[in-house]
């Protein structure tokens, strides 16, 4: 009944009008009302196979659902209480279960998705010829940001919820679904209007957003990263069903908007990113997100910058959760405890008369004091040592990334070596060149491998050998 009394105050706050007269009022205020104005620099939508589209790579969906649902089989959310629908929450169940019906196509999978993208059709609201899927529940953000009241809209789940649109269309051919995609991508075309939904705005200097959390009166918003990027994700995944041309002008915007704002603003040197700019608080959970969305967005558009950015948060912060075993040399070593603010709270020494191994479940960065392994058995259980190349390293190639499509490493004039490895990760093969003058080869991922950050090289002298970061040694921008 709320949905129905949002939808019938926000027809009336477009126009008043009815039927044919409504229809002929929204037609007319959508005509040149896109947002215009933002900053471009020229960014292009690139195809990629299905198997590499965002969310493809998510674990499948079980067969029983472990979180809240209705009879329905939708995702439901309880806030202080009481049970709400939540577009996102159904979105990326949605996509979810529909990612695992094309991997084993059982048609129960399809149907928990067609359920998801049901209920929000069921629930939607119509605002200048757009569809909006509200949130009934007020939200409070950080404490200099304003409580979003309901009913409240969201680029984040009008994108998320566009690409699973558009996704049911391709899969089942189904035009009721291509017809709420196309309503759903004008939704984010649209200027900030009084009085009515809006989740697309361009800042004081000329950016634009795709915002999770607008804030009316004003035009304003939180500028949060994540629901930015994943909003993008259902603007391009239009831009690949109908190649429209104000898809590819939004997914520019929107792509502009990173390559200027994610340094400055979102990036936070040696340490965790920021979630947004108006709550430029940092959550560790969030940054592996970054990171994996800011190399989509590399794949997307195919712009080396975005593959830098991510290369940038990934030393910054590298993700802790790593294993393995960690190599001392002969010689002391000191390991440390330390507190959240990276004071030093108890230390103690080791001294080896030769090479020495021990276990690790974490290579963290520690405020202020560089890159640390936790050691979880032998005499420094439970402390952190620094990683030192030559002295305190672990073995394998951690936080791996992998880059579709492969990137370019420039040479400078110099010496280089590169390692091949075998088993636990000894040296197998290396092989050393000599420049004479700047040269270039590809690679297709990079790693930390035995502490030192490395590209492995796929053509070339260098082919199939890692190589080690260097002077001399720099990705293509």
């Amino acid at each position: 009944m709320r949905a129905l009394l949002v939808f019938a105050l926000v027809i009336t706050a477009a126009g008043g009008a009815t039927g044919k007269r409504a229809e002929a009022a929204t037609a007319a205020a959508r005509t040149g009302a896109d947002v215009t104005g933002y900053a471009r620099d020229g960014f292009r939508p690139q195809p990629m196979p299905a198997a590499d589209l965002a969310y493809n790579d998510s674990p499948l969906a079980p067969r029983v659902d472990p979180n809240l649902h209705d009879e329905q089989g939708v995702r439901l959310f309880q806030y202080n209480g009481q049970i709400y629908d939540h577009p996102v929450a159904q979105a990326q169940w949605g996509l979810s279960n529909l990612r695992t019906y094309l991997a084993n196509r059982d048609t129960l999978f399809l149907d928990r998705a067609v359920a998801q993208a049901q209920r929000n059709l069921d629930r939607k609201v119509v605002s200048r010829d757009a569809w909006w899927y509200p949130y009934e529940f007020d939200f409070p953000r950080c404490a200099q940001m304003p409580v979003v009241q309901a009913p409240w809209y969201s680029a984040m789940s009008q994108g998320q919820l566009l690409s699973l649109f558009v996704r049911l269309h391709e899969v089942t051919g189904d035009q009721k679904w291509r017809e709420a995609a196309d309503r759903t991508f004008a939704s984010l075309l649209l200027p900030p209007g009084s009085g009515l939904p809006w989740a697309t705005w361009v800042d004081d200097a000329g950016y634009l957003w795709l915002e999770e959390y607008p804030v009316t009166p004003g035009v304003t918003g939180e500028r949060v990263l994540n629901g930015h990027i994943f909003s993008l994700y259902g603007v391009y995944d239009y831009w690949r069903l109908t190649a429209d041309p104000r898809a590819a002008a939004i997914f520019d915007g929107a792509a502009t908007t990173l390559r200027h704002h994610v340094p400055v603003d979102f990036r936070a040197p040696q340490w965790i990113s920021r979630y947004s700019i108006g709550c430029p608080n940092s959550y560790a959970g969030y940054h592996p997100v970054h990171i994996g969305q800011l190399l989509k967005t590399y794949e997307m558009t195919r712009a080396p910058v975005f593959a830098g950015l991510a290369d940038l948060f990934r030393e910054d912060y590298p993700t802790p959760a790593v294993s393995g075993t960690v190599v001392f040399s002969g010689g002391t070593h000191v390991g440390y405890r330390f507190n959240s603010a990276g004071t030093i709270l108890e230390q103690k020494s080791l001294t080896l008369s030769r090479q020495s191994n021990a276990n690790a479940d974490q290579r963290i960065r520690i405020p202020g004091r560089g890159i640390h392994y936790r050691i979880y058995n032998g005499a420094l259980a439970g402390f952190l040592v620094p990683e030192a190349p030559g002295e305190r390293v672990l073995l394998g190639a951690v936080v791996r990334h992998v880059y579709t499509p492969q990137r370019t490493l420039r040479f400078g004039t110099g010496t280089y070596t590169g390692y091949q490895y075998g088993p636990g990760w000894a040296v197998t093969a290396s092989r050393t060149f000599t420049f004479s003058q700047a040269s270039a080869a590809p690679f297709g991922a990079s790693a930390w491998v035995n502490g030192k950050l490395s590209y492995q090289i796929t053509a070339g002298v260098y082919a199939g050998f890692w190589l080690p970061a260097a002077d001399g040694l720099q990705p293509a921008p």
